[in-house]
């Protein structure tokens, strides 16, 4: 029961380290993309439309892309102390917890005579 407790423990550490490590890897992406999907979405198909039900909606939408980019420009100067502040108290939380649940699981095996095969 403790080699799967602590398999397991491992293979959700290995996940959850990739998760990190890509997590690092799409915020320290170039922002640049940000200002052309903007102006891609202004000019969508819709727009007409939009533009009878709300006037002014493009503007919205640059100034919302123009904040998340912003945004973003500052998550990559912050990134690597972000992601892996957040991937060390995880990970620090998975071992306690498999610790944990290794002395739950040897303070309730069941005390009876132990044999060794010889």
């Amino acid at each position: 029961m403790l080699m799967l407790l602590w398999t397991l423990t491992l293979l959700g550490l290995a996940a959850w380290t990739l998760a990190a490590w890509a997590m690092h890897a799409l915020l320290r992406a170039d922002t640049a993309w940000l200002g052309a999907a903007g102006d891609a979405a202004a000019q969508a198909p819709v727009a007409p439309w939009l533009d009878l039900w709300w006037p002014g909606w493009q503007d919205a939408l640059r100034l919302a892309f123009e904040l998340l980019q912003a945004a973003l420009a500052w998550t990559q100067a912050a990134a690597p102390w972000l992601v892996w502040g957040v991937w060390s108290v995880g990970t620090l939380l998975t071992l306690a917890a498999a610790g944990l649940a290794s002395l739950l699981i040897l303070k309730l095996r069941p005390a009876g005579p132990r044999t060794v095969a010889v």
